[in-house]
């Protein structure tokens, strides 16, 4: 089974194509897509649970076999051309020259922003200027990124005040708020790491190559930084153990507390992130707000413990 990123890449084309052919055979999508039954199935199951806001049994989208026929409904806006207004379009240009800036040149990249920048109102994009934080430290780590190889920092901390040195497997380069962010395997405490690129008081691009896990996932990172208009504000307090929180991930505030403890607000783009930060710190973290979180994390621990469980091999 392909996973949820391959799968959701598929439906965006399966979808339309299902629409304009309803009652194709089983065997056709198969071949056309390169998957067996059971994986139309699964797809076609997941894709039963999409739909419009509102999410009621009018606003979802009808997915399923009859015999050997495949059938999708009540998602037409799917089989319509994509219609951005004047400011999407400019937001989408604006977020690509960002990309770019973080990639280099990307042919596929550089023929989308081409085609977009037909599409726009003629002289819209010279109101367009995107101007993105640069720190010296950034071409040193862009460089040693692109070569594979091994970084030697100088590191201002913000939990601790203090300036240390380390050696660090460069990873991916990450932008969150006009601000860069370097993660990477730090050899010093012998974990991963997040660290801004701003508090790099200096970087050295040494001769080891840097070595970078196969089953490396950059898009498990995605909810930490790039963050909807609604990300959920959490207010927790974490360990002195737990004080890498404070330096792993940026945070709205920090605050020391009488019993040693650390009082941290910050934003979680995903819920499932979050429930997996908790998870990690365990007794090492309490939440303060919101009170629903608290329930709500119970109910993922216990669910967790049943399924471990019932995975136990018997004596």
């Amino acid at each position: 089974m392909a996973n949820l990123e391959e799968r959701f890449r598929r439906l965006l084309l399966l979808v339309p194509y299902v629409l304009r052919n309803n009652g194709v055979t089983v065997d056709e999508v198969s071949e056309r897509f390169a998957i067996g039954r059971n994986e139309l199935v699964a797809d076609l199951n997941l894709l039963f649970m999409c739909g419009l806001p509102g999410y009621g049994p009018g606003d979802l989208i009808e997915a399923y076999i009859d015999g050997d026929q495949v059938w999708i409904r009540m998602a037409d806006y799917f089989a319509r051309p994509m219609r951005l207004t004047p400011a999407e379009g400019l937001m989408l240009y604006a977020g690509g020259q960002a990309l770019a800036a973080v990639s280099g040149p990307d042919p596929a990249l550089e023929r989308a922003m081409g085609q977009l920048s037909k599409a726009l109102t003629p002289g819209a994009l010279e109101r367009v200027s995107v101007g993105l934080e640069a720190p010296e430290e950034l071409s040193v780590v862009k460089s040693a990124l692109e070569g594979k190889q091994r970084l030697h920092i100088v590191y201002q901390s913000q939990s601790k005040d203090e300036v240390t040195e380390r050696d660090v497997d460069p990873w991916a380069l990450l932008l969150s708020e006009g601000r860069w962010y370097l993660l990477g395997y730090c050899h010093r405490v012998k974990d991963e790491r997040i660290f801004r690129i701003d508090r790099m008081r200096r970087v050295l691009q040494l001769e080891d190559a840097a070595v970078i896990p196969d089953d490396f996932d950059l898009s498990q990172y995605d909810s930490v930084y790039f963050e909807s208009e609604n990300a959920l504000t959490v207010t927790l307090d974490i360990a002195p153990r737990a004080n890498w929180v404070c330096d792993y991930y940026p945070l709205l505030s920090q605050e020391p507390l009488k019993d040693g403890w650390i009082r941290i607000r910050l934003k979680a783009g995903g819920l499932a992130w979050l429930e997996r930060l908790l998870l990690r710190l365990g007794p090492e973290a309490r939440i303060i707000e919101p009170e629903s979180l608290k329930e709500k994390l119970r109910g993922t621990a216990a669910s967790m413990a049943r399924r471990y469980a019932s995975s136990e091999p018997e004596a």
